[in-house]
């Protein structure tokens, strides 16, 4: 006879997607392996989650962002699954998590195919659980050469100031880069405090400032103005990875690694990062008319037709302001497409092809495999189990 469920306590914030999309892929794993009563504890005022009274749980995953919080779970006694990119002095439980460089290269590399010469990060130098966005973007900048740009709080500017004195900050912060910038936020709440001080200050996104969330919160990054772009994190398979390290504990089985990283899925491109950062008139066109009509299977002949200018010498300008050929560009571009369409429809991948300018599959499986890792089957795979 079977036992009772396990009672699997979950300490994660859902006032976002990110959090949300954990819990989802902890769901989908109790769904398919025997079903878990999952406990959800509510946030406080704060946002933050605690410990409730007298609760009866066999495990828990939390994002354990405060050595106190990790203090509480040791002595509860159960298996403990960290999901929280803080790395914090005395939290040493086994982690999921994505892999926060890859996530910050991918933002820069992003930025950096737009022309972008000027990157800056914005973070939340009063949550120190936060610095590791701070670390991970400061690395992959200085990997790329680029300048590390990252805000810092001007002088006896503390956390008690309020919401108007932080922004008032952030102008001053803002209006001091150069143009045009491309700024890096950790979450997309933060990119649209950004975007509305742009707006105030009059300064346009995306041609003097282009911005790009270390996150994708799909509601609210549609509905900004311009919309958002963001580096997609595999959310739902941190909830599914993170839930079957816990399986593994319950059962008194060896987990195979104390932690795991993910890669991050690809950027979601929307407006807020459409900018061609250089002063070539031909190369802003070209960038203009591929993004428009890649998708119908175009190639450099159709370019030269739209943009008249001898091919070598696009191509040359084109290798020395973003570092790749027009013919590259138009790949790039039409594997995105397919990206989205993977993600977001269930059209088979042969028609996917088609509507996104590849004349046959077989010539488009290896191009995205360069681009992701793996073919679209196997991408649509993990992006529907969680990522």
């Amino acid at each position: 006879m079977p036992g009772a469920p396990r009672r699997v306590g979950l300490l994660i914030s859902a006032w976002n997607g990110y959090g949300r999309g954990i819990i989802e892929g902890v769901w989908q794993y109790a769904e398919r392996n025997g079903g878990w009563l999952l406990e959800m504890q509510p946030e406080t005022q704060d946002g933050s989650t605690e410990i409730p009274a007298g609760w009866a749980v066999d495990g828990v995953i939390a994002a354990v962002q405060t050595s106190r919080l990790a203090a509480r779970l040791r002595d509860f006694g159960v298996p403990v699954v960290n999901v929280s990119g803080s790395r914090r002095r005395g939290i040493d439980f086994p982690r999921v998590t994505s892999d926060a460089e890859a996530v910050a290269r991918m933002a820069v590399e992003h930025l950096r195919e737009r022309g972008l010469k000027h990157i800056a990060f914005c973070g939340e130098p009063h949550w120190p659980f936060l610095d590791f966005w701070t670390d991970a973007c400061r690395e992959v900048m200085g990997e790329a050469g680029v300048e590390p740009m990252i805000y810092e709080p001007a002088a006896g500017l503390d956390s008690a100031g309020g919401i108007e004195a932080l922004q008032q900050d952030r102008r001053r912060w803002i209006e001091s880069l150069p143009k045009p910038v491309g700024i890096i936020g950790w979450n997309t709440s933060l990119c649209r405090h950004l975007s509305m001080i742009c707006s105030v200050i009059g300064v346009r996104v995306p041609d003097q400032v282009a911005i790009i969330s270390l996150e994708t919160e799909d509601l609210l990054g549609r509905t900004m103005h311009p919309p958002l772009s963001g580096v997609d994190i595999p959310v739902k398979r941190i909830g599914h990875e993170a839930a079957a390290q816990l399986d593994r504990l319950l059962q008194g089985l060896p987990i195979e690694s104390n932690e795991i990283l993910l890669k991050p899925l690809g950027v979601t491109h929307r407006r807020s990062t459409d900018v061609a950062a250089c002063e070539d008139p031909h190369v802003i066109k070209t960038l203009r008319f591929i993004r428009d009509h890649a998708h119908e299977g175009i190639d450099v002949r159709d370019v030269l037709k739209a943009v008249p200018i001898a091919r070598r010498s696009l191509e040359r300008r084109f290798v020395e302001l973003l570092g790749r050929s027009p013919a590259e560009e138009i790949r790039r571009v039409k594997i995105e497409k397919v990206r989205g369409m993977l993600e977001s429809t269930d059209l088979p991948v042969l028609d996917i092809a088609m509507s996104c300018g590849f004349n046959y599959m077989e010539h488009m499986i290896p191009v995205f495999k360069k681009y992701h890792g793996c073919t679209p089957s196997q991408y649509r795979k993990n992006v529907r189990r969680g990522g």
